[in-house]
């Protein structure tokens, strides 16, 4: 709940003015930890059928602009989206046949990517680890 209520805040500090349908598409995507679009029509849809697909798709774009949704291309199937405002950095281990994501914390490659960084003499700004 308190991520949602930061979630909300944010986006009202955006000046994004967030309709019921808008707040429904945000509920819903906060419901998973990864989804696709299409898995996201489906699931609002299923809550209140008069949601049009272009809505839904414009407020996660609105969401994704707003820096409260991620989009990942997995290589595998269609884009995944997460809501990672609140969350700890992670990284992704995605098996190739099923789709199953798992978020994984590994300290030591954290390390390894910082010590490469820091010997290049760049500032990291942002990173993707994804395993296949």
């Amino acid at each position: 709940m308190k991520r949602y209520i930061f979630v909300r805040q944010a986006l009202k500090e955006q000046g994004v003015r967030l309709t019921a349908q808008r707040e429904l598409v945000l509920r819903r995507a906060m419901a998973h930890l990864h989804f696709t679009a299409e898995g996201l029509v489906e699931d609002v849809r299923s809550v209140d059928a008069t949601v049009s697909r272009a809505s839904i798709y414009r407020t996660l774009a609105l969401l994704q602009q707003a820096g409260l949704v991620e989009k990942h291309d997995f290589h595998y199937g269609a884009p995944n989206y997460e809501v990672t405002v609140g969350k700890a950095h992670h990284d992704h281990l995605m098996c190739t046949q099923c789709g199953e994501i798992i978020e994984f914390q590994a300290p030591r490659v954290e390390q390894a990517q910082q010590e490469v960084v820091d010997r290049y003499k760049y500032k990291l700004m942002s990173h993707t680890h994804k395993l296949y």
